[in-house]
């Protein structure tokens, strides 16, 4: 009778942290690194499987957002683009480097930390954006609109063509 309560207890606890690590990864969004300039790759890759990322690089309709297309040269546009990441409502650019921007923001009402990337591909000349929030299921949409008030703010300076 004893091994079978103890059997118990040890089901139980594991039954428990099992709980746990799935409540935990439904939860959590997406923890972003910054790329680095020696990558081998620059992309800024895959949204969550979550309804919480904005990307021109997605594949799924629930996380794709248009194309950011340069109608200027680049080393005229990437001053007015940085200038544009860093008025974005909580944004605060934590790393960079020539044709990368990195930035932590966070959302209007509870704050949730969020990540911004911007990638200039040179071969097409446009810009890769990615907003993706750490935790949640949904974001209600808030990556998606700061992705389009980046966009905005980007057709506003004559950066970006407003074809979408």
């Amino acid at each position: 009778m004893q091994f079978f309560k103890s059997s118990f207890v040890q089901f139980k606890s594991f039954l428990k942290a099992l709980f746990l690590i799935g409540f935990t990864s439904v939860l959590s969004g997406c923890l972003i690194f910054p790329l680095k300039q020696s990558d081998p790759v620059q992309a800024l890759w895959w949204c969550p499987p979550l309804p919480n990322c904005a990307s021109t690089e997605a594949v799924t309709f629930v996380h794709s957002i248009q194309p950011f297309e340069l109608i200027m040269p680049y080393e005229q546009a990437w001053p007015l683009i940085r200038e544009s990441v860093a008025s974005l409502q909580g944004a605060n650019i934590e790393h960079e480097y020539p044709g990368y921007i990195y930035a932590k923001t966070h959302t209007k009402v509870f704050h949730f930390l969020d990540y911004f990337e911007v990638l200039y591909v040179a071969q097409e000349n446009r810009l890769n954006v990615r907003s993706s929030s750490l935790l949640g299921i949904t974001d209600f949409f808030a990556n998606y609109f700061r992705s389009e008030d980046f966009r905005t703010s980007l057709e506003e300076k004559g950066v970006i063509s407003m074809n979408r």
